[in-house]
């Protein structure tokens, strides 16, 4: 007859993380009570029944939730909380954009903002933010790519020769 009222909050709890996940998902609340009366059940068997008791509780109580998570997993539910679309080409995914990035070393362009030492330039027609290696350079000025590294693209003047790009 004591174990009847850990079983019960055991029971209570997983009902309300059941009920978090299918009934009103995100909210959150249905949730940490589960987890809160599961933990509690599993402490009142401890200081109850001791330590092997409270161990048999821990393992019943794991196995449960175990459980209780391989049921979302075959019932679909498990799919709420995973991204299932893949990200496509233009969604900012690492090598290719990186590839597309480094096509625009040693290009010119020209300086829509001053660059002081950050600002903008168009090159192939496109706006870019760049950063200059300290130097201000006027805007209408032509400069080129020399450097990037993740998130930046290095700029300096244009040489004399290259003031007027080869298109």
């Amino acid at each position: 007859m004591e174990l009847v009222i850990p079983i019960a909050l055991i029971l209570l709890g997983l009902a309300l993380i059941a009920a978090e996940v299918y009934l009103v998902p995100g909210i959150n609340i249905f949730g940490i009570v589960g987890l809160v009366l599961i933990v509690f059940a599993v402490g009142y068997v401890f200081t109850e029944s001791g330590p092997m008791g409270g161990m048999v509780t821990l393992l019943g109580a794991g196995a449960a939730c175990g459980l209780m998570f391989w049921g979302m997993w075959q019932s679909g539910a498990w799919e709420r909380f995973v991204l299932s679309t893949s990200l496509g080409r233009g969604s900012g995914g690492g090598e290719r954009e990186s590839e597309q990035r480094s096509t625009y070393l040693g290009k010119q362009g020209l300086a829509l903002t001053p660059l002081r030492p950050t600002g903008v330039v168009e090159i192939e027609g496109k706006r870019i933010e760049v950063v200059t290696e300290g130097e201000f350079i006027s805007s209408g000025s032509w400069v080129r790519v020399v450097a990037m590294d993740r998130r930046r693209f290095f700029v300096r003047l244009a040489d004399t020769a290259l003031e007027t790009p080869a298109t």
